[in-house]
């Protein structure tokens, strides 16, 4: 067992054991001493003193690792959002961050962590962070995938979430021109796009997918504009539905899964 296990391992015994719910965070860091990670840990207990969270830094992997006690994703994914601002306010964050929850995210917590430790190894985008889940990675290869084009990176990040946990492949892109490239990579099921994008906007991503696609995905335009001309015109260029901002997650999804099925 590596260390960062060995360190949580009482604690995540102790919650498969009572099936109590814990959050797991893990972190690529750099130039980490103990004396941060104890200023870390009164500076965020501070920010929530009502979490009980618990902080290791593996030196041997780099590897900042963080055990939230009775936390569902949601509320772990918030905190990791604070760990993720804390360490890049300091420059201390080398890598991505790995986020997941137990037993949400898998069927025994010392396997989720393990796992996590396994794929947090990996080269990431500094500042990115990634949903573990290993009951969606079981159900990938059947799921229906989607393409999330967006630059806003709050709804990125909240929709890529909430559609994953639906049990959908997801993939995101920031501009138009990464959304028609990530589109030809992997030929989604679906289409999500703003209008309003940078490099290519909405229309200029409709346009390509009709042109260029052998057998054109479905597309649901997801903005904040809501003139007709807007609306006819999406239609037109082939969206399949059109959702104005503010959404509602729960109807986008139920539209989302009237269209693939």
């Amino acid at each position: 067992m590596s260390s960062l296990v060995q360190s949580f391992y009482q604690f995540l015994t102790h919650c498969e054991e009572n099936r109590l719910s814990c959050g797991a965070i893990l972190a690529r860091c750099k130039n980490f001493s103990k004396e941060l990670l104890d200023t870390m840990r009164f500076d965020l207990e501070k920010e929530r003193p009502t979490v009980v969270a618990q902080y290791v830094f593996d030196a041997s992997k780099g590897i900042l690792g963080v055990i939230v006690e009775g936390q569902k994703l949601s509320d772990t994914h918030f905190h990791c959002l604070l760990v993720k601002d804390y360490l890049l306010q300091r420059n201390l964050l080398g890598g991505s961050l790995l986020v997941a929850s137990f037993p949400e995210s898998a069927e025994t917590a010392s396997e989720m962590l393990i796992r996590m430790i396994q794929e947090i190894k990996e080269p990431g985008v500094l500042g990115a962070i990634k949903i573990y889940d290993h009951r969606i990675e079981e159900r990938q290869e059947e799921a229906a995938s989607i393409l999330l084009i967006n630059n806003d990176e709050t709804v990125t990040e909240f929709l890529r979430i909430y559609l994953q946990r639906k049990g959908y492949q997801v993939h995101v892109a920031c501009d138009g021109m990464d959304g028609v490239n990530k589109y030809q990579e992997v030929t989604p099921d679906l289409v999500i796009t703003d209008l309003n994008l940078p490099i290519m906007n909405g229309y200029q991503i409709m346009e390509r997918i009709r042109n260029e696609a052998k057998q054109a995905s479905k597309i649901v335009v997801l903005t904040d504009k809501r003139l007709e001309e807007d609306v006819s015109k999406s239609f037109a260029m082939g969206a399949s539905d059109y959702i104005t901002k503010p959404f509602s997650p729960t109807e986008l999804e139920a539209r989302v899964k009237r269209l693939i099925s």
